[in-house]
């Protein structure tokens, strides 16, 4: 990986300078995947898309700021972004928190939020951790993939227009597959998995499908 200049921000809110690195050059060599989507490379950092300035816990889009320059490899523009806070990802409260203050002003963007709360969950199995801290985390958890599972899930009339055009139905029954998976409804995932015919996908279909049978409904890494 080669790193690239750290772009320069400032916060709508409090007008708090924030810098977030770049990456010039990255690659998946030694990526793992994951049931869930996810993918985890030591080579490719996470790209900040939804994050929060930490002087005044204001939430934004990366993408609706407009930078205000760069820092590069040997001088900068001006020596006062050298101090800004460095940008990271938010974590389950923040992005609930998010839900909650109406940031997500579309579907797709309620999808972002929703998927990365679901793979921070998961994340905690990744690490070798108990998913859920207590009975109201777990609530919270299910509640949240409910409601992933009715903005993914793809109507009949999208399903077949889709399928004419592009692949991304199929990947969508993957991720609802999963989500049901991870709620042990063994049934509804494995009914999903059958209408899942692509070759770029169906290892992933028939991994989930011999993890379904056996009624692990935990995320597991896909090894090829």
């Amino acid at each position: 990986m080669i790193p690239g200049p750290e772009y320069i921000y400032k916060c709508p809110k409090c007008g708090n300078l924030l810098k977030n690195e770049s990456v010039m050059s990255g690659n998946t060599f030694g990526a793992k995947f994951y049931s869930d989507g996810k993918a985890i490379s030591p080579m490719l950092p996470e790209n900040i898309i939804l994050t929060s300035c930490k002087k005044c816990d204001a939430m934004f889009w990366l993408s609706q700021l407009k930078e205000l320059g760069f820092i590069g490899w040997d001088t900068s523009e001006n020596p006062e972004w050298e101090n800004a806070d460095e940008l990271e990802l938010l974590n389950i409260t923040q992005y609930l928190n998010a839900l909650e203050i109406g940031i997500a002003k579309n579907k797709k963007a309620e999808i972002f939020i929703r998927e990365q709360i679901w793979w921070l969950y998961n994340d905690r199995i990744r690490n070798d951790q108990k998913i859920f801290k207590d009975e109201n985390d777990e609530l919270i958890y299910i509640e949240n993939i409910n409601r992933l599972k009715e903005l993914v899930k793809p109507s009949i009339i999208i399903s077949i227009i889709k399928a004419l055009f592009n692949r991304n139905v199929n990947k969508q029954k993957l991720t609802l597959a999963e989500l049901n998976r991870n709620l042990g409804n063994f049934e509804d995932c494995m009914k999903i998995l059958k209408s899942v015919d692509d070759k770029e996908l169906n290892v992933y279909r028939d991994k989930i499908t011999h993890e379904c049978s056996k009624n692990n409904k935990y995320v597991f890494e896909i090894v090829y």
